[in-house]
This record gives structure tokens, C-alpha cells and sequence, in this order.
């Protein structure tokens, strides 16, 4: 049987609007899988979604705004790794496994580049 796991993430804007968002993932996690990606995340907490091929979730704020606002940015934030539930099992497509995931973190090492963002503000 294959293991799932998701990984919670938001995204929160400068008017701390937040918008959520999970991967399904398959693999094995421990918890010092979860300490190498709270290891490459800027201040602990931030990750630019397009740089680890992770879905943003601007998107989902825009229904209430018609569009992107001055309050956006690239950063999103990192939540947890956890056991995927039954239902999450089902109702959510896999991203791809918790090694490939890992690799994509690890190899960014903090240095995240906020350009890959249509919301970055330090051109």
C-alpha cells in the first residue's frame, strides 16, 4: 500500500487575505524531511511557489478583488507535512512524491528568487 502525505501551504497577501492550499504526496516523510524544508525556507516560513514547481495560490483571492492587487507578492508560506486522510486521498490529484519534493527544496538552499514571481516587488 502506498503512503500519502500532504503538505499544507497559504499564501497570504499584505492585507493578510489568506488563500490555502495541500499537495497530495506519495512516499515516506519524516520529521527530518520537514526540518530540511523549514531548512531552505526563507526565515524559516517563506517559499516562492513557481521556483519549487508548487501550485500558487494568488488566484484564489482575486474572485473577491477581480484581479491582482497591490497587495500581492511572491512569497507564500509553508504550514506542515502530515498524513494524508482518507478523503484527501480521493478528492486530491497527487503533486508527486515527498522525494522529488524534498530535492526541489533542498536545492534552492534559501535562495529564493522572488523574479520567478509575476508578484515580485524587488525588481
Amino acid at each position: 500500500m502506498k503512503n500519502y502525505y500532504v503538505m499544507e501551504y497559504l499564501y497570504r497577501d499584505a492585507n493578510n487575505f489568506k488563500a490555502f492550499g495541500q499537495l497530495l504526496l506519495t512516499g515516506k516523510a519524516s520529521d527530518s524531511d520537514t526540518s530540511e524544508i523549514k531548512t531552505s525556507l526563507d526565515s524559516g516560513e517563506y517559499f516562492v511557489a513557481e521556483q519549487v514547481d508548487v501550485p500558487p495560490l494568488y488566484s484564489q483571492l482575486w474572485m473577491y478583488s477581480n484581479g491582482s492587487t497591490s497587495a500581492d507578492h511572491a512569497y507564500h508560506e509553508f504550514i506542515e507535512i502530515r498524513p494524508a486522510t482518507d478523503d484527501e486521498i480521493v478528492s486530491l490529484d497527487v503533486w508527486g512524491d515527498m522525494s522529488t519534493l524534498i530535492s526541489k527544496f533542498r536545492y534552492i538552499r534559501q535562495d529564493w528568487d522572488c523574479r520567478l514571481s509575476a508578484h515580485c516587488s524587488d525588481i
